[in-house]
């Protein structure tokens, strides 16, 4: 029964320690790089294309052990879009976002099954994702669950059916905390010990 019992608390604390580590942090981000122009996205009414082939996008990775990347690109798959609800908004299909090092070697692909396009000219414009699934050589391996991004417009030129837009970039994740369960395991030993 002490040895349920054991278990049932290494279990629960198992849990506790689970959902304490269990915080979204930021994966990478950038500022809008253009300084007004050239556009990162244009949006013709039914698909919205993006990318940036230019300098000046710093990508910082602040949640990844990764460093950041000056001068880093990026390319977005044409993406197509349907109104729905009140104009100026929009569901999307799938699609996917590569980011590249200024030698062009990939860092980050961030795959999706649908979007949500907000294309107010005034006040939020943005872009985010459903079923985002994060890969590439600078998560290191991380398991990452709860993955998601954004990208808010700014500079607007033309209409809400038909602009173009620069922007900057958000993204987050859940990085389960190395060793939290090893940390779990040893306390629930010591206490097993304690009892003996």
């Amino acid at each position: 029964m002490q040895y349920a019992r054991l278990l049932a608390t290494i279990a629960a604390v198992g849990i506790a320690a689970s959902a304490a580590h269990a915080q979204s942090q930021t994966i990478a981000t950038f500022a809008d790089p253009s300084a007004g122009t050239p556009a990162l996205f244009t949006f013709n009414g039914s698909t919205l294309v993006g990318g940036w082939s230019g300098a000046g996008l710093n990508l910082l990775t602040p949640g990844l052990i990764a460093p950041d990347y000056n001068n880093a690109t990026f390319s977005m798959s044409p993406v197509a879009a349907v109104p729905v609800g009140p104009p100026g908004f929009y569901n999307t299909g799938p699609g996917a976002v590569s980011f590249f090092d200024v030698f062009n070697n990939p860092l980050l692909t961030i795959s999706f099954s649908s979007g949500s396009l907000s294309t107010a000219i005034f006040g939020a414009s943005d872009f985010s994702a459903n079923n985002v699934v994060f890969s590439g050589p600078i998560l290191g391996g991380a398991t990452l669950s709860s993955e998601a991004f954004s990208f808010a417009f700014a500079n607007q030129v033309g209409s809400p059916s038909a602009f173009t837009a620069t922007s900057s970039f958000t993204s987050s994740a859940v990085i389960p905390a190395p060793g939290a369960f090893a940390l779990v395991g040893l306390g629930g030993l010591a206490a097993f010990r304690r009892r003996r």
